[in-house]
């Protein structure tokens, strides 16, 4: 079929008549349909000629249970106040799987809920063909030529909510009894005098028949091969190189045209500094990060940007300027609620372009995991027809006397390491955050680049201006002397995020005692770069984790899980974990200090395996 056997009933789509998706999680499709929507008003701005008679609208529909859901308030308010053109759908059918909806939702008439927003609707009986057509007409057009509104439909539900669902258990034999005499739209159509003249019979064999043939077809067709699952991961292979990564031949014409002169000449002054910055080394992460999201906006206008705060630059000035040079539909300033604008991403991305979210911190991207979940499974689920371009970016991690307290200080790329189809990277010095970021912005699935909170501004060095850097690979920061490795003196130590600058900070302690260590920078935390890990344990034998993330479910048990795996003929000893403790990150640094390993952990350790304590 069109998804090639990887969606099932719950995930069907089809690239070629614009139908993007049956979503399995409730209300999840509201802000892709909010994203679709605004690419149609991207497709208008950046290719007017083409789209000059474009009357496209999104539709997205949803259950009356659903609508409920928060998202439908984010959804409304976003689609109102850029008069996107969409059009939610709300089929009422009076239940969730089985309970009443009147049970336990204290407004059922959904069509009103956009008042709030100036969003119009109404509502209508579907079992009143002629009414649902009059009232789904006028409501089009005006989609088309207003913007955003609501139909509910309000209808019977004929079959149980899923092929599991016994709805014969639970007495609702006589109820369905009388459904199917009075409640069936089609055959109250078939008895009304709209009826009379037409070939029914006929419509229905015809109906009958395509029905038969798609059966057919899916009975004769040889199953999808098993190695298709391990395709499909990623739309871009690990190791691609993004420097050859072209874009559309007008880029910098349709740039110039849909850019304000002077806005777009002080944007890249803006640049031209950051760039000398980076050349002198004087360059800090959160500034190359801006760079890069600058220089790809500049380069490819299909590139837009949302976060919270971002006319004034977020926190760390990641999307500093993007309004202001950009305008408000490629540089979007959002509400705060990371999973409605992450959504909105991820249905621009679905749509033609490259968006990049940022992330004001990392544990704030916990409201999005159903988004990021389904931008993960995406390319996947659809049989590959829908690449899914989308980075998101943002500080997070754990320093130690970060003093951020628990809710800000929690392992999110632990989090997300389970879910397939993401690429996620890590970057503790400017040259790594700037070439990565350009690499993802540039990568046709989605990526997650996580950035260390405590050192987005202090941190300052190089970036190879123009370059995009490898997002599969780990950095040897250090290496071993010869000398240190030949007497059994050497350690293999990894590490991210702010890990390296503790590790940097004990090196010379480590070294005065005769030991040396190859640091090696987890950069690509997944896919994971073993080939780099397993390099080094043939010198060394031995490695330590400096983990910024709990002892269970952590980064550094899975890394550990590998290597015991598939290097275990070349370790002397176990792997030792240095992970944070299970316990909340406290704020006060008295108690922190039990909590989160830092660089004095690594030298213990490292002293440890030459003690043989390990």
């Amino acid at each position: 079929g069109t998804c090639r056997g990887t969606g099932g009933s719950m995930h069907i789509y089809d690239k070629d008549t614009n139908f993007q998706g049956g979503w399995a999680l409730v209300c999840e499709q509201l802000p892709y349909a909010a994203g679709a929507a605004r690419s149609i008003l991207l497709d208008r701005m950046l290719k007017p000629d083409e789209h000059k008679d474009d009357d496209r609208i999104a539709v997205v529909f949803v259950g009356e249970g659903g609508a409920q859901n928060g998202r439908m308030a984010e959804c409304l308010n976003a689609a109102a106040k850029e008069k996107l053109p969409l059009l939610f759908i709300v089929i009422d059918n009076g239940r969730a799987i089985n309970t009443f909806t009147p049970d336990v939702a204290a407004n059922n008439d959904v069509y009103l809920q956009g008042q709030h927003y100036g969003v119009p609707g109404i509502k209508v009986d579907g079992g009143n063909l002629e009414e649902t057509l009059k009232a789904g007409r006028a409501v089009v057009d005006y989609v088309r030529s207003e913007g955003p509104a609501i139909l509910q439909v309000h209808t019977y539900r004929f079959q149980g909510h899923s092929p599991a669902d016994p709805e014969h258990e639970r007495g609702r034999k006589d109820e369905k009894k009388w459904a199917r005499a009075e409640a069936d739209p089609i055959k109250l159509f078939e008895a009304s005098a709209l009826a009379d003249g037409l070939d029914l019979e006929g419509a229905s064999k015809a109906a009958k028949a395509v029905v038969k043939q798609s059966l057919d077809f899916a009975r004769e067709s040889p199953p999808p091969p098993a190695e298709l699952a391990k395709e499909l991961e990623f739309p871009d292979p690990p190791d691609t190189d993004y420097n050859t990564r072209g874009v559309m031949a007008d880029a910098a014409e349709v740039t110039k045209r849909t850019t304000n002169p002077e806005r777009l000449a002080a944007c890249q002054a803006h640049v031209a500094e950051l760039q000398a910055l980076a050349v002198k080394g004087e360059i800090s992460i959160a500034d190359a990060v801006n760079l890069a999201v600058l220089e790809e906006m500049l380069r490819d206008p299909t590139t837009v940007c949302h976060a919270e705060d971002l006319q004034a630059g977020s926190s760390y000035n990641i999307p500093k300027l993007t309004q202001q040079t950009f305008g408000t539909l490629r540089g979007a300033d959002e509400i705060i609620d990371e999973g409605h604008f992450l959504g909105k991403a991820l249905g621009e991305g679905m749509n033609g372009y490259r968006p990049i979210v940022e992330m004001m911190n990392t544990n704030f991207a916990i409201y999005a995991m159903a988004e990021i979940s389904s931008a993960g499974n995406t390319y996947a689920t659809t049989g590959g027809q829908f690449q899914m371009p989308l980075t998101i970016v943002g500080a997070g991690g754990t320093a130690p006397n970060q003093a951020l307290g628990a809710e800000h200080s929690q392992p999110f790329h632990a989090y997300i390491m389970g879910i397939p189809g993401l690429k996620i990277g890590t970057a503790a010095s400017p040259d790594a955050a700037y070439g990565m970021m350009k690499s993802m912005i540039r990568d046709n699935g989605p990526c997650f680049l996580f950035l260390p909170v405590k050192m987005m501004k202090e941190v300052k060095g190089y970036a190879e201006v123009g370059r995009c850097m490898p997002i599969n690979k780990c950095k040897l920061v250090h290496k071993a002397s010869d000398a240190a490795v030949a007497a059994g003196k050497a350690v293999t130590v990894l590490t991210y995020l702010h890990g390296l600058k503790e590790v940097q900070s004990v090196l010379a302690e480590i070294q005065a005692e005769g030991l040396d260590i190859d640091l090696i920078e987890m950069r690509s935390l997944k896919p994971l770069d073993m080939e780099t890990i397993r390099t080094s344990l043939a010198r060394t034998h031995k490695v330590t984790i400096l983990d910024e993330s709990t002892n269970s479910g952590g980064v550094g048990a899975t890394v550990s899980a590998l290597i015991h795996e598939q290097c275990f003929d070349l370790l002397d000893a176990p792997v030792r974990r240095l992970a944070m403790d299970d316990a909340p990150v406290p704020y006060a640094s008295s108690m922190e200090l039990a909590v989160v390993k830092r660089g004095t952990d690594v030298v213990q350790a490292v002293f440890d395996f030459m003690l043989k304590k390990i």
